[in-house]
């Protein structure tokens, strides 16, 4: 993950953070609920990461959602994290805790987290297969990581070229399959997911004991 510390000033975290919360329900609660049905119906102890959680959006749609789970947003941009933490207060919520840090080095304990999820910051970690790795030490024996992002397939040269005129265009770095195989070269396995047009879903679970298994990777 890019250290936005140096990216983002107080000004431009606000403005993102403004412009970002006037959608987040449209761009943030379905990920959200595709999340909290990975939980055991009840489930209660349970931690989730939301790895890249900016102005805290999915975090804060995932405290809703799932009250008696604790929710670790990280991200490496302290003024970031001030307008997340500002945020869940707003809104109420109380089950929310921001860390700062990044993908390749995670401040969380090993073997200690249900669920990892990142939407949208995948395409600005500095090294996504060292990253996975530290996903898995934090995962517990089966947990799961969830990660949405652009989908490079769908971005073909003419739609490079319209799209290209208006904005940026790298955060189209992977497709499904690439992240797959990162996953897999990072130990995860029941790897599966799609593409579906603009953004592609993948998800993999970490084995745990001696019987662990590849199971291969699948897309829906």
């Amino acid at each position: 993950m890019r250290q936005q510390a140096a990216v983002w000033d107080r000004e431009q975290a606000e403005s993102y953070a403004r412009w970002m919360g006037v959608s987040a329900r449209l761009l943030y609660a379905p990920f959200a609920r595709q999340v909290v049905k990975l939980l055991p119906s009840g489930e209660l102890g349970s931690t989730i990461v939301d790895l890249g959680t900016g102005p805290g959006q999915l975090s804060i749609e995932l405290c809703k959602l799932a009250p008696q789970v604790e929710v670790i947003g990280v991200d490496p941009s302290a003024e970031m994290l001030e307008v997340a933490r500002r945020n869940a207060s707003e809104a109420g919520v109380a089950n929310f805790e921001a860390r700062l840090g990044n993908a390749e080095r995670l401040p969380i304990d090993s073997d200690a987290i249900r669920v990892v999820v990142s939407q949208w910051s995948l395409h600005e970690w500095d090294d996504p297969g060292k990253a996975f790795s530290e996903v898995l030490r934090v995962l517990e024996p089966r947990g799961i990581v969830m990660v949405k992002d652009f989908n490079r397939a769908w971005l073909s040269p003419w739609k490079r070229a319209v799209l290209g005129h208006f904005h940026p265009v790298d955060m189209f770095k992977f497709g499904f399959r690439d992240v797959a195989y990162l996953l897999s070269e990072a130990g995860f396995d029941q790897i599966e997911g799609q593409e579906t047009g603009l953004q592609f879903l993948v998800q993999g679970v970490k084995q745990g004991g001696p019987d662990r298994c590849h199971l291969g990777i699948r897309a829906r």
